[in-house]
């Protein structure tokens, strides 16, 4: 249908809300290019996009249960602890940081929500509060003792290795819902290797017990606790993965090292993230207009190189945790190509239209329906997560931009439509990358 001729930006601007806009753009009365920028904005924020989560393993009342009680003994001892503390005999920043909440209001949020996973969440954050409150009131009196926490991190990554090692064979009688379990128990034994170290932050070595600063011994007090957690929804998801295997299941581990080696061998066609950049700067792109911000926006998001640091550290026995991150990333470099030739910038362009933001959204949206219609296994949702998440957060920055006007309007709508797009590529991709792993 051609557009009215009379029915201009002037007059839309003038009468009509985003409801009316909406309205328009179903009756196929208008291109969401005829529409003014302000209320098309606010239409990309508004318009359909996928759920937070496509799959997550099953948490269990129980297991939700023990992580609140876990904060609430994390709390106690933290009170107890700041209980033998006297505050006028530390330093003026010990004292602020001993009047803090022990939980920062976790343990309640925990208390009262009716979603087990939504619980786990706020059980696991709070123990991050917990555990520094514990530490700051260890330091005030004198009982910080880095050696028994560098010791104790040695143990809870041994007690990882254990768990990882009881599922090393990875036996499946469905891969594409067991596969995802198994991704689930790697993934939490990674987060609770991270946080057994200094601050949360083990790479794969250990620092002097000298170089751990009176902060760092605090933070690592509560990621510690946190690393507790995760072990035990480590044991849980073991558990739920090992409940929901068939008879005749099998080791699918030389599978999964052939698709290990097939992706990354995919990967390695494409050009590095380092020359992806010099590229850039050879061609003296800047970041002043559409193109220049399509150009270094594409080379951050499509060209990840945090899977290569997998096979060395901390993720190296995990297999699934790095098929996932390696699948992703070969969904990311692929999205590359059909995101230049959607986007379709040139040097020249001053502006961008927030139309072409809704459009790209809502085309991403009719692509992820329809792969997802065939496309809907556990393993495959999880791969396809990343995807997802980028068609869903795509329009952050253009709620950030109602709000203030320190960025050229053009941007955050660039900046949208590529992640849009990207993440529509992705998802055009998803079966034959998947079908990598499970056919």
């Amino acid at each position: 249908m051609v557009p009215d001729p009379t029915l201009t930006r002037r007059r839309l601007l003038a009468g009509a809300g985003a409801t009316a806009g909406a309205a328009l753009l179903g009756a196929g009365a208008v291109a969401p290019e005829w529409l003014p920028d302000a209320l098309t904005d606010r239409l990309v924020v508004h318009a359909a996009e996928p759920p937070n989560h496509l799959w997550r393993q099953t948490v269990t009342d129980e297991h939700a249960d023990e992580a609140v009680a876990a904060l609430e003994s994390a709390v106690e001892r933290a009170k107890q602890s700041r209980s033998r503390v006297t505050l006028s005999e530390v330093s003026d920043d010990l004292r602020h940081y001993l009047n803090h909440s022990p939980s920062g209001g976790w343990v309640e949020s925990a208390r009262t929500e009716s979603d087990n996973w939504t619980r786990l969440f706020n059980a696991t954050y709070g123990l991050q509060f917990a555990g520094e409150a514990i530490g700051y009131a260890r330091v005030a009196l004198g009982e910080a003792d880095p050696e028994a926490l560098v010791e104790r991190g040695r143990t809870l990554r041994s007690d990882a290795e254990e768990v990882r090692d009881s599922v090393s064979d990875y036996r499946v009688s469905d891969p594409g819902r067991d596969l995802a379990g198994l991704y689930a128990v790697e993934r939490s034994l990674s987060f609770a290797k991270s946080n057994s170290y200094w601050s949360g932050t083990y790479t794969g070595g250990e620092a002097d017990v000298s170089e751990y600063s009176e902060h760092g011994l605090v933070s690592t007090w509560g990621s510690q606790l946190q690393a507790e957690q995760y072990l035990r929804d480590a044991r849980h998801y073991r558990e739920r993965y090992r409940e929901t295997l068939g008879e005749g299941a099998r080791s699918y581990a030389d599978e999964l090292d052939a698709a290990l080696k097939s992706l990354r061998s995919d990967v390695e066609q494409f050009p590095t993230h380092r020359e992806m950049r010099e590229r850039l700067e050879t061609d003296d792109v800047g970041q002043a207009t559409p193109y220049g911000v399509v150009r270094w926006r594409l080379t951050r998001t499509c060209f990840d190189e945090d899977f290569r640091f997998d096979a060395d550290g901390y993720r190296a026995k995990h297999a699934v945790e790095r098929l996932v991150r390696l699948a992703r990333a070969l969904l990311d470099r692929r999205a590359h190509e059909y995101a230049v030739g959607e986007l379709g910038v040139s040097p020249d362009d001053s502006d961008y239209d927030a139309g072409r933001a809704l459009t790209a959204k809502r085309a991403a949206m009719r692509t992820f329906r329809r792969v997802r219609r065939t496309r809907n296994s556990p393993f495959e949702s999880v791969l396809a997560e990343e995807s997802a998440n980028r068609i869903r957060a795509g329009d952050i920055g253009l709620e950030s931009a109602f709000r203030d006007g320190d960025r050229p309007a053009w941007r955050p709508r660039v900046e949208a439509s590529v992640s849009f797009l990207v993440g529509e590529g992705g998802m055009r991709e998803l079966g034959d990358v998947a079908g990598a792993v499970l056919e």
